[in-house]
């Protein structure tokens, strides 16, 4: 084998073992990714589009995740201002623990919807922003944290957000003081 030869043969292997490791890396980033939750300082700045609302019964409205769900038990707390194409509702979803109350003909369930492994009580408002334009801010604190319409429009939302994920201190008691 001459020298160039030689030089070539090194040079593949190089790019063999380069291809290999950024392959790995690469999918060791994107599993980190998709089976872990956002991290506890979650700060975001974006533009989407709407899509379909994926909660079972919801596929008419349109949707657009802002502050993605946790799986660790954790709650968002925060701050989200935005802009949008047409007028939104916000949402904010929260885990609704079934087994601590039972809803009956005196205490009505609250709209809730199947996510995940459990349920979720959605809470949907409108803030008014006194301007022309479709936009707000809100100080938010839950599960999850989207915009959407419920007459199904769809549209663009610019948004930044601010948020903490924190440990629920406990359970609260159903009676008052005072």
């Amino acid at each position: 084998m001459n020298q160039s030869e030689k030089f070539i043969g090194s040079l593949v292997a190089a790019m063999l073992v380069l291809g290999v490791t950024v392959a790995v890396t690469a999918a060791q980033q994107a599993n980190a990714t998709t089976s872990s939750n956002p991290p506890d300082h979650y700060v975001v700045q974006k533009s989407a589009a709407s899509d379909k609302d994926p909660l079972p019964g919801h596929s008419s409205h349109q949707l657009v995740m802002a502050i993605p769900p946790r799986t660790d038990g954790k709650i968002w707390t925060g701050t989200i201002s935005w802009t949008a194409s047409k007028p939104v509702e916000l949402v904010i979803l929260h885990k609704y623990d079934n087994a601590s109350v039972t809803a009956n003909q005196t205490f009505a369930k609250p709209l809730t919807a199947p996510f995940g492994g459990g349920e979720v009580a959605i809470s949907l408002f409108k803030v008014p922003s006194n301007s022309p334009v479709n936009s707000g801010s809100a100080n938010f604190v839950g599960n999850a944290v989207a915009f959407h319409t419920l007459n199904g429009a769809k549209f663009i939302v610019t948004y930044t957000a601010d948020a903490r994920a924190e440990s629920v201190s406990g359970s609260s008691s159903s009676g008052s003081s005072g």
